[in-house]
């Protein structure tokens, strides 16, 4: 999928995230705020070169971000990914513990989220990730060795 394409769609499921918002369905809310969190996720992994079909195995393209991120000195950036994750994927979708102010606080929170990692993208879009991607891949394979 094109770089320029997985930011709109980002944007577009955060629009979505907000008008869920307005309509008060808040865990829906917080699902397609996630969502735009890891569409824009694949899209850095896409501008550092490691092509859009790996970005969608978690197992592979998590450590792969994470690296990235690392690389660039991304640290508070990441640390908000894993929130997010945490606070809207998890806690508000999945399992509705995240108290209603709390859901709109993160939900909010996504749109600078998202804005900064626009930038991210520019920078990322220097790096050459592809010497990751073979490691990522071997350590899934290791793992279904182990656990089989």
């Amino acid at each position: 999928m094109d770089l320029d394409k997985l930011i709109s769609e980002a944007w577009m499921a955060y629009e979505e995230a907000k008008k869920l918002l307005d309509e008060g369905d808040l865990r829906d809310a917080a699902e397609k705020a996630w969502l735009a969190v890891e569409t824009m996720r694949k899209a850095i992994i896409v501008a550092a070169k490691i092509p859009y079909e790996e970005t969608r195995r978690i197992s592979i393209a998590l450590p792969i971000f994470n690296s990235i991120l690392i690389a660039l000195g991304e640290k508070k950036f990441l640390d908000k990914y894993y929130t997010f994750q945490s606070t809207l994927h998890g806690v508000s979708f999945y399992e509705s513990l995240l108290n209603e102010e709390a859901i709109i606080m993160y939900v909010r929170d996504v749109e600078d989220w998202l804005s900064e990692a626009e930038g991210v993208v520019k920078r990322a879009s220097k790096v050459n990730a592809t010497k990751l991607l073979e490691p990522a891949k071997k350590r899934v394979r290791i793992k279904s060795e182990i656990f089989i």
